[in-house]
């Protein structure tokens, strides 16, 4: 296949950024702006998505709960540990499986996890502050079908597994 010759857009075409820079740009603020909100908790955004993920899915053992959320497994133990020595998490023998621990949150895991519900909300707020609620939703409609094509998985950051938080 050859390459046909490019040229230089028109300058008005090359100052209006398309949907992939929109994207990343509020991305990435977003993202610095969570981590802010975050640091008076002294929480990660991983740590976050573990605990809301095990919230929903309690009693799952440490390995599927890192498989549902796409964390390897050594990233996984250090971050169930980290929790855990927060008293946000605790490990538990399964019933079923003596080798198999289970992840339970702790009654400050839940007191944290409503914090940091209610931070979840103030932040998206601000971020749609200059929508109208059917905006909101059309735009979380449409974000939704985005992230489904590209193959990403619901509710799981794609750098979750990336070895610095400070990567994403």
């Amino acid at each position: 296949m050859t390459r046909r010759k490019a040229s230089t857009p028109p300058a008005e075409q090359l100052r209006v950024p398309g949907v992939a820079f929109l994207l990343s740009q509020l991305g990435y603020h977003s993202s610095r702006r969570w981590k802010v909100r975050l640091a008076p908790l002294g929480l990660d955004p991983r740590q976050v998505m573990v605990l809301r993920r095990l919230a929903g899915d309690e009693g799952r053992s440490q390995q599927a709960l890192g498989d549902a959320l796409q964390i390897p497994p050594s990233r996984m133990v250090a971050l169930a540990d980290a929790l855990e020595q927060r008293g946000l998490l605790r490990r538990r023998p399964s019933p079923s499986d003596r080798r198999v621990r289970t992840l339970h949150l702790t009654k400050e895991g839940r007191r944290l996890l409503g914090e940091i519900m209610e931070i979840s909300v103030e932040h998206e707020q601000e971020l749609c502050s200059g929508l109208q609620p059917a905006d909101r939703d059309q735009l979380l409609t449409l974000l939704n079908r985005l992230a489904a094509e590209q193959g990403l998985a619901e509710g799981v950051h794609p750098g979750a597994a990336d070895p610095d938080p400070d990567d994403r």
